[in-house]
């Protein structure tokens, strides 16, 4: 959402405060405020002292996040509560990518060296007239790195090329290489939840129902933008990717063996918006 015209001020004892002008009336277009907000919160613990704690503010959800979620209600397996967007999107990864975050992100810059993914614990936070989903996990390292970016996935192999290359694409679906993949049914999740991406066309593709070789998406859509995109090459290879619902970028955090780093993340949702 984009409201113009905000000031920001110090005041003496109360710090930074935001003051929006509503010379184009958005408090009548927007009676309620902004409704979604996110926040991510992190804790360095090493020996078992806490370091270092961080609100590291909003981050940055994504075009493909959007995409999956306004799709919620057409995931087929195996249930609607497994295979929604925020049900699955809790595998935090962390990296050492130094690209500040954008919507057209699919997957975080750099995690050479970083640990695997690590699922949270999912919670809601209730209060009057506001909602909050949070998750929270806690990633130990085992060497020393500079912690830069953070990302909330839907699954933990944030890259699978199994069905490289294509033998057929159209604009609705991309089929693989021979019969590599579980097909999703009433029961079977198989690889909704995930996005297909060509090696060459800049585009992804949403998977929301697949047999043993063919991907089904509602269409192809451009990684700059999001908006509809063209049909890759019918060989062109590609690899499967879980969905990225929301990405950080930030001032290293510097992690040895034996840290680790707790990542809270925060989705508010207020009522009324």
């Amino acid at each position: 959402m984009n409201i113009p015209n905000i000031i920001i001020s110090r005041v003496p004892f109360l710090g930074r405060i935001a003051i929006i002008q509503d010379r184009e009336g958005s408090a009548t277009k927007y009676p309620g405020g902004i409704g979604f907000h996110s926040k991510l919160t992190v804790t360095l613990v090493r020996n078992g002292k806490v370091i270092k704690q961080r609100d590291l503010g909003s981050g940055l959800v994504t075009n493909v996040g959007v995409t999956a979620m306004a799709n919620d209600s057409k995931w087929a397996a195996p249930s609607g509560a497994s295979v929604a967007t925020l049900a699955l999107a809790n595998q935090h990864v962390s990296g050492i990518g130094a690209t500040a975050a954008a919507a057209t992100d699919v997957t975080l810059v750099n995690t050479t060296g970083v640990p695997a993914a690590v699922a949270g614990t999912q919670s809601l936070v209730s209060a009057a007239n506001s909602q909050k989903y949070r998750t929270v996990a806690t990633v130990a390292y085992v060497s020393s790195l500079a912690i830069t970016e953070w990302g909330l996935f839907t699954d933990t192999n944030l890259s699978d090329a199994t069905g490289s290359p294509f033998t057929a694409t159209t604009s609705t679906s991309g089929t693989a290489t021979a019969t590599p993949y579980t097909a999703s049914s009433a029961t079977v999740k198989g690889k909704q939840q995930f996005i297909l991406v060509p090696a060459t066309t800049l585009v992804y593709g949403l998977i929301a129902s697949n047999t043993t070789s063919v991907l089904t998406i509602p269409a192809w859509y451009n990684v700059s933008n999001g908006a509809a995109g063209a049909t890759p090459g019918s060989t062109e290879a590609f690899t499967i990717k879980p969905v990225l619902w929301d990405r950080k970028q930030f001032a290293a955090i510097n992690v040895v063996n034996g840290d680790s780093i707790q990542f809270t993340y925060d989705l508010t949702v207020t009522s009324g918006g």
